[in-house]
């Protein structure tokens, strides 16, 4: 039983499930043609990449992969259309029902956090690593289940632990599945019911700078924090 999913949200949800690949299909096509200054990676990857940024950093920090190898850590850096180490693809790869036992589908845990809280029908992503619009098949994920940790560059479809939702619950308004809505991103793989692992910039690290991982989504005062809140938005950068 999903006990937290208003109605309200479920129609708007509904409507937004059609917008596949981070919100960057349809939705996001309009929003770049209205929105000047968006930033993303390099100019040959466009508006297949998205960038992936903080609310706590800005727009101008964006999804980093330090390297391009399997193991190799994420990080937010300062954004540059030559950067082919910003190129992600945004990779709509489904719907929970697809994963969810309690939904017919396989791979997550029924009681885990997304497949309790949200509906069949809400969209399931991966991040793919594509320099220059070339997908390497590594996308951003966790290298084991439901310990906090950093992300890292993992096969994609890596036994559900590259799959990420957006928490529209504890964002900060709206779908969240769009561009310029924040929100909490949760990794699916994880079994906890609740306080699930969340994507997280940690501004303390220095090697790297502002590295990315997962780390129990961390409400105060009822708001989860702006280190956990993110939003996307559509290249090119300039």
């Amino acid at each position: 039983m999903r006990n937290r999913f208003t109605g309200g949200l479920c129609v708007l949800a509904a409507t937004a499930a059609i917008t596949t690949t981070l919100g960057l299909a349809t939705a996001g096509a309009a929003s770049a043609s209205s929105t000047p200054n968006i930033k993303n990676a390099t100019t040959v990857c466009g508006d297949l990449c998205f960038d992936l940024s903080s609310e706590l950093l800005g727009t101008n920090w964006i999804q980093n992969a330090v390297g391009g190898a399997t193991g190799d850590t994420i990080n937010l850096r300062h954004e540059g259309n030559a950067r082919v180490n910003e190129d992600f693809e945004a990779g709509f790869v489904g719907f929970l029902g697809d994963y969810c036992p309690n939904d017919g589908g396989a791979g997550l845990s029924p009681k885990s956090y997304v497949c309790v809280n949200y509906p069949d029908f809400w969209d399931v992503f991966e991040a793919n690593f594509a320099p220059d619009s070339n997908e390497t098949g590594l996308c951003a994920g966790l290298t084991v289940r439901s310990v906090p940790q950093p992300l890292s560059l993992v096969p994609c479809g890596a036994t559900t632990r590259t799959l990420f939702i957006g928490d529209a619950e504890q964002g900060l308004g709206g779908d969240c599945r769009i561009p310029d809505d924040y929100c909490p991103w949760v990794a699916a793989s994880d079994t906890f019911l609740s306080h699930p692992l969340a994507l997280t910039v940690d501004t303390g690290t220095k090697a790297p700078t502002n590295q990315l991982g997962v780390a129990r989504e961390n409400p105060s005062g009822g708001l989860v924090q702006d280190f956990q809140q993110f939003t996307t938005e559509p290249g090119p950068a300039f």
